[in-house]
């Protein structure tokens, strides 16, 4: 086998994947256009993906179909090769940084607290995993290898990105309408967030297209082509508007600010920028009161504007509903930082902030409206790979955007005319994901952007440097096996959504939660369930039916009946624990065994105290969460042991002063 790396132009890289002989140009041609239009489904398809029968309706979906195109397009690659009896790869100047980030995730999962969890990710978040990294950074290499120098395939990439998100952003719009307003729990017409699932998410997906579409209407000649990116522009900023999102609408100031100075810039009409300054003072005039609450309401996040628990308490004394978002930010972030001090190496794991928070949780959360909620990410993605993969995690994440901004910005390239038009464009997206990812975290379709934006930067300059490795094996037989190996993983795929569905579904059958263990045993969610739905069988139905039981009830009737009791109960309890080994840190999993505990404790008051113990081991985990010490107490007066009560309902009191449940029930002990 021999080695070589080549640098060469358009054509002549167009030739050399074609290949010189014409018998052979079809059979190596066809991998290669397969793959855009690979490329180009997995753009359409994942912004609109969702199905309401899955766990997560929206990033679970769009998650599996990026997993489902990675491998297919993997295969193609790889079937490609085996033709053309050569492996290709582009070099790029990100292949260190990539390699730095990457080690560093691989690192951390290694050493983590739960290793499925970084594999596969939080489960009802599901991106941010190590596979779903792996992903990102396939796509990376098979997008500027195949795409490099095919300025037709870039624009209708470009082209079938806009589309989607026109799609999107016209659903937004007649989501504030009304057109679905009755089918989501959330007001869907106040804060829309279309088939992306979150305003903020839907905010931050169309502000990092919003340049394309305004660049291409300040430098389009023709009128027509003038007038729909006018419209894109507009009805993308009417979306980012509807959605209420301020980390969006003040991500959409930013871009909007650099584009204007931009262009004034390229075009030398200062008189833009006067422009500018004439709507901000009109904006401040008119909506004065509302930019004085929205910039009140960002200085909570500053470092240098009080701490997080003044600012908690000194809303609390005024507040009417929920609490600020700020605030809660600047309280997860506070406890995002504790853990990265804590764990400065490479933190507690990929995507284990949903355990680890509860280890540091700030008290003064518990005076938030939100002190109930779990939290499973920093709501700050660079707080995030703090905390999940430490400092050096976080350093290889940063050497990452800076190496992407220092790409971006190089004069290195021969310009050409798709890359003189994408250039700023993409730089500018690139940027308000940064933006965006601040006051937020990453989700699948932003992270597809993240790797791929400067994917197609890379692709449209008109020098390739390509790795080319000869391959010596028999190419029907190479073929062969990836097929198998496509074939195995796509199974895969599919049995993880299938298990998902049976696992929605088994909320209210048992027989489904059966079914997902089965498809994905190695899940503990699954087991969990199992275990609290064999509780619920139990107590509401096969108890319930001994008890109605007539004295003239035959014995063996009567003895079938407590067999297939005892049975459900040992099973409940054997599952829930089951659920709880595979993942000892998950609160989740816990709450679950004490609640099933508890279910089982109307039976066999035993069952109380080992609910107590759950308990117990809850608040080691999560010292900081009153409500947990409330439940210890109630679950003590229960038991009636009133000074382990007491001293329960006082810890809660401690946590939270303005308690006002726990204070009634210590006040009724005394």
């Amino acid at each position: 086998m021999s080695s070589k790396v080549h640098q060469i132009k358009n054509k002549e890289l167009r030739h050399s994947r074609e290949g010189g002989n014409p018998s052979n140009n079809s059979s190596v041609q066809k991998p290669a256009t397969f793959i855009h239009y690979c490329f180009y489904t997995l753009f359409f398809v994942t912004p609109l993906l969702l199905w309401p029968f899955t766990s997560e309706v929206f990033e679970f979906n769009k998650m599996m179909f990026v997993y489902a195109m990675t491998i297919v397009i993997s295969a193609a690659w790889g079937i490609r090769s085996f033709q053309n009896k050569r492996f290709e790869i582009a070099k790029t100047p990100l292949d260190i940084p990539l390699l730095i980030f990457l080690s560093s995730q691989i690192i951390s999962t290694i050493i983590s607290i739960d290793r499925h969890t970084s594999l596969w990710g939080y489960y009802s978040r599901f991106h941010g995993g190590l596979v779903s990294t792996i992903c990102y950074i396939l796509l990376f290499y098979a997008l500027v290898t195949h795409f490099s120098g095919q300025a037709k395939a870039l624009r209708n990439l470009i082209r079938i990105i806009l589309a989607t998100a026109t799609i999107t952003a016209i659903y937004a719009v007649l989501e504030k309408m009304g057109i679905d307003k009755n089918i989501w729990v959330q007001d869907v017409q106040n804060r829309v967030f279309s088939t992306l699932g979150q305003p903020n998410w839907l905010s931050a997906y169309l502000i990092a297209l919003l340049p394309i579409s305004l660049f291409a209407l300040v430098r389009s000649h023709k009128f027509y082509a003038r007038l729909i990116n006018g419209a894109l522009s507009l009805l993308f900023l009417s979306a980012i508007f509807f959605t209420r999102s301020q980390s969006g609408i003040g991500a959409t100031a930013i871009i909007l600010l650099i584009f204007t100075i931009t262009i004034s810039i390229q075009k030398k009409q200062p008189k833009l920028l006067l422009g500018v300054a004439v709507l901000l003072l009109a904006l401040l005039f008119f909506k004065g009161d509302t930019v004085k609450r929205t910039l009140g309401s960002l200085n909570k996040i500053n470092p240098f504007y009080s701490n997080a628990t003044a600012i908690i308490t000194e809303e609390n004394k005024t507040r009417v509903g929920g609490s600020d978002s700020m605030s809660i930010r600047r309280v997860v972030w506070q406890g995002a930082i504790d853990l990265g001090k804590k764990y400065p190496f490479f933190g507690t794991g990929v995507e284990t902030f949903g355990y680890s928070y509860y280890w540091v949780r700030p008290s003064v959360h518990n005076l938030t409206s939100e002190s109930d909620f779990l939290y499973n990410k920093a709501h700050n993605e660079y707080l995030n790979f703090l905390a999940n993969t430490g400092f050096l995690g976080l350093l290889a994440y940063l050497f990452l955007i800076f190496s992407i901004l220092k790409l971006f910005l190089s004069k290195h390239f021969a310009p050409s005319t798709l890359h003189q038009a994408l250039t700023t464009p993409l730089l500018l997206g690139f940027i308000s994901i940064l933006i965006t990812n601040y006051f937020g975290f990453s989700v699948v379709n932003v992270a597809l952007f993240f790797f791929l934006f400067p994917t197609i930067f890379l692709a449209t300059t008109n020098k390739t440097k390509i790795h080319s490795q000869s391959i010596s094996l028999d190419k029907t037989l190479g073929s062969v096996l990836i097929v198998i190996v496509t074939t195995w993983l796509l199974l895969g795929v599919r049995r993880m959504w299938l298990a998902d569905l049976a696992y929605t579904a088994g909320r209210s059958n048992l027989t489904e939660d059966l079914n997902a263990i089965k498809l994905n045993p190695r899940e503990p969610l699954y087991y969990a369930q199992l275990g609290n739905v064999q509780a619920l069988v139990a107590t509401q139905i096969i108890a319930p039916q001994i008890a109605e039981m007539s004295a003239s009830t035959s014995a063996e009737i009567k003895q079938n009946a407590n067999y297939y009791l005892q049975q459900y109960l040992k099973d409940a309890v054997i599952n829930i624990n089951k659920a709880v080994s595979m993942n000892r840190y998950n609160l989740n999993l816990l709450k679950t065994k004490a609640r099933t505990e508890l279910i089982l404790g109307t039976l066999d008051s035993k069952y109380n105290l080992d609910a107590t113990q759950t308990l117990l081991k809850i608040s080691e985990l999560s010292p900081s969460d009153a409500a947990n010490y409330f439940n210890i107490g109630l679950l003590y007066s229960q038991l009636n042991k009133k000074d382990e009560a007491k001293l329960a309902f006082q810890k809660a009191i401690d946590l939270k002063p303005d308690y006002q449940a726990a204070k009634d029930r210590l006040g009724a002990l005394k």
